[in-house]
């Protein structure tokens, strides 16, 4: 029987890619591959950046709470990680928000390569950019199509149907691709797409695998997977 994890340790990951650790190390440093750690109970806050008029960039927080769940962490934190084997950790990335972070008494966690894990979305992701689905190496194609209204997207290999508000924000980072402009500021992309919200996340919250579909930055920005 197998078990429908929502997450994989490193060591799972190593064994079904049959790649080396130094490979995945490279994937994750290079923000090809977006790995996690799981947080138990501890504070959280999210919250999105706002600009001001004469540059500044302020921190907005939206929701604390006593978080349980995955985080994504930065490059830099994976990068020390894996050459010191050890990492303090103040800041991650999440697709809910333009930041996470601890509040309150608590400001770093220690984390070390044993905390590292990946996300089924996230490896699945991967999977259908790179062109295999584990240590089998079936191919699959790397493709982006969408029908003439973008209601209808096709996406490494996975299906989306879209509402009006949806289809435009793909329609607006697909013309971003095509023009080698794929990372866009996401604010920007939901005012063109007239949308309300300031939120990517709230704007898919009614697809659960959108991440397969749009990719973050962690810092505002996103793009189409793979393009």
């Amino acid at each position: 029987m197998e078990i429908e994890k929502a997450y994989f340790t490193l060591a799972e990951v190593l064994g079904r890619w049959s790649l080396p650790e130094a490979d995945v190390a490279y994937l994750a440093e290079n923000d090809q591959l977006r790995l996690s750690i799981r947080i138990l109970n501890l504070p959280i806050e999210f919250g999105d950046f706002e600009e001001t008029d004469d540059g500044r960039c302020y921190s907005i927080p939206s929701e604390r709470s006593s978080f349980n769940g995955l985080l994504d962490l930065h490059v830099q934190d994976v990068f020390q990680l894996f050459r010191i084997g050890e990492a303090s950790v103040t800041r991650f990335r999440t697709t809910k928000a333009d930041y996470a972070c601890f509040f309150g008494s608590r400001e770093t966690l220690t984390i070390r390569k044993p905390d590292l894990v990946l996300s089924r979305e996230e490896r699945d992701r991967f999977e259908a950019k790179s062109g295999f689905r584990g240590a089998a190496g079936v191919k699959q194609a790397n493709a982006f199509h969408a029908s003439a209204d973008y209601h209808h997207v096709r996406c490494n290999g996975h299906e989306f149907q879209l509402g009006p508000i949806q289809a435009q924000v793909v329609r607006i980072l697909h013309a971003a691709a095509r023009r080698g402009e794929p990372w866009q500021s996401g604010k920007a992309v939901l005012g063109e797409a007239g949308s309300r919200s300031l939120k990517m996340s709230d704007i898919f919250k009614s697809k659960k695998d959108w991440p397969l579909l749009i990719e973050s930055n962690g810092r505002g920005a996103y793009r189409l997977a793979g393009l």
